[in-house]
């Protein structure tokens, strides 16, 4: 685990007072920090320490560990956010179809311009032929397909494919070992969307309550309809991301993000399968494309990557995370940083002060330019985000039922934070993710100038506003309604 960390020398009286003032700084960033769990956060202390340091969401990788870890962790995550007064988001990453080389599999090396065999019987194996750990793999694979293996290398493109095999030309050198990932590009729609151990998680992430789950290797919006049709299956109303990270996901990005809940820039398999090149372009689009339609954008993949083995990142890193910020991204991930890594709490700290400061920058690229405002309330919307720019206020207050209207808000990044106080711990959590925003449940029931005054006294007490502050506030005549929201109104707190 490396050296020891600052807050495990900490008494124990002083963790609850700690973690209720590092929530009133969290409200000076409007960027939201997922930290992946793991070993190195099953230390006593580690989690409160992240959350401390800026955690607004835990991801579960259910690619690792027992369904007994994914259980407890998602306990502690609950224990700790009431600890810090705040919602932290539980988000259930599911591992989605994966490819792999056979056991059975000769370990040598392909170069360049060599033919490789890929077969399904583990008997058939030789030097250049390869068992694949799939039956149907001569069915999986088109005319435009190409084979990459592992980290990118080596990458072969298909020449035919026939019963039981297919035959491809390798454009690289790289090693063929047994169990070793593989990736198809243009696949046939032979592999599962969900297959049965995403089946098994996606029943204990209902269990556990999760807020949000990740589906990998999405290839269109049919894949996020059938995970829709599952997560209703167990009556769970979790927010849905699609993981953009292969090429035909990104040839229809559109209507994946018109279908999901928010996206995810998945760089490490999309660097795979499209090449470590196309990796930028791709998530500035996705970035763009995403905020501009109001659903939120996670970008991921070894962000502080040097931070699994030291306390601070590199000045590349550093550029990396501010680019993803000024173009707009909702949040920014840590998978093996903070899972494994010998400084979990440093990095998210780091990630903290690095959005931060890129938040400083003049505009933010990702700001909704011509949102859709079909609907009244979405209208007063927009109408509050520009008077609380206008008037410099202190925050927008959004009292809310089911959380559209702070998202409606968190589109056109406003420099004010937004204050969205829903009627329900759900609710709550599941607007951790988004631009700016931050929950408090609240009872929204009753007239409309009762709302207002709870609204004004739930805000000085959650976020520490000083009386006198001014804030702009909207509501509804008809409290609790969703979709009713028709007033804007200017307030000082008391």
């Amino acid at each position: 685990m490396g050296r020891r960390a600052e807050h495990e020398i900490q008494p124990l009286r002083y963790a609850t007072r700690r973690l209720r003032l590092a929530s009133r700084r969290m409200f000076t960033r409007h960027t939201k920090i997922i930290a992946t769990l793991g070993p190195a956060t099953d230390v006593p202390g580690v989690l409160d320490a992240l959350v401390a340091a800026g955690m607004d969401c835990a991801r579960l990788n259910c690619s690792h560990g027992t369904h007994e870890d994914l259980r407890r962790r998602a306990g502690e995550v609950r224990a700790a956010a009431a600890r810090a007064g705040r919602p932290i988001g539980l988000l259930f990453d599911l591992q989605g179809p994966k490819l792999r080389l056979s056991v059975a599999v000769v370990p040598s090396t392909v170069q360049a311009g060599e033919l490789v065999t890929f077969t399904c019987n583990d008997d058939d194996v030789g030097e250049r032929r390869v068992p694949v750990d799939f039956p149907e793999f001569p069915r999986l694979v088109t005319e435009r397909s190409e084979i990459v293996v592992g980290d990118g290398v080596p990458r072969l493109v298909v020449e035919s494919a026939g019963p039981g095999e297919v035959v491809a030309r390798s454009m690289s050198a790289g090693e063929l070992v047994p169990r070793k990932g593989i990736n198809v590009t243009y696949a046939r729609p032979e592999l599962p969307a969900i297959t049965d151990k995403d089946l098994a998680d996606l029943a204990l992430a209902a269990e556990a309550g999760a807020d949000f789950v990740a589906l990998s290797f999405v290839r269109s919006a049919a894949d996020l309809e059938q995970l829709r049709t599952r997560l209703d299956e167990h009556g769970w109303h979790g927010r849905t991301i699609a993981k953009i990270e292969k090429i035909e996901a990104h040839e229809h990005l559109d209507e994946i993000i018109a279908a999901a809940d928010g996206v995810m820039v998945a760089r490490g398999d999309y660097g795979v399968e499209a090449g470590v090149a196309r990796v930028p372009l791709m998530q500035k689009d996705t970035i763009y494309r995403a905020t501009q339609a109001g659903k939120l954008v996670i970008t991921a993949t070894q962000m502080l990557e040097s931070m699994i083995h030291a306390p601070e990142p590199t000045r590349a890193e550093a550029t990396d995370v501010a680019n993803a910020v000024i173009d707009g991204t909702s949040a920014v991930m840590l998978s093996a940083e903070t899972s494994v890594g010998q400084y979990p709490v440093e990095a998210v700290r780091a990630m903290s002060q690095l959005a931060e400061a890129a938040e400083e920058a003049p505009e933010i690229h990702g700001r909704a330019r011509a949102g859709v405002r079909d609907t009244p309330a979405a209208s007063v919307m927009h109408a509050a985000v520009e008077l609380a720019a206008e008037l410099d206020a202190a925050a927008l207050l959004v009292p809310t039922s089911g959380g559209g209207s702070p998202r409606a808000c968190a589109k056109y990044r406003p420099r004010q934070p937004i204050i969205a106080l829903p009627q329900t711990e759900g609710v709550a959590n599941q607007l951790t993710l988004e631009w700016g925003v931050y929950s408090h449940a609240m009872d929204v029931s009753g007239s409309v100038d009762g709302l207002i005054e709870r609204a004004l006294a739930t805000a000085k007490e959650f976020a520490g506003f000083a009386s006198g502050a001014r804030v702009v506030i909207t509501a509804g005549q008809r409290t609790g309604a969703t979709g009713a929201t028709n007033l804007i109104m200017v307030r000082d707190i008391p």
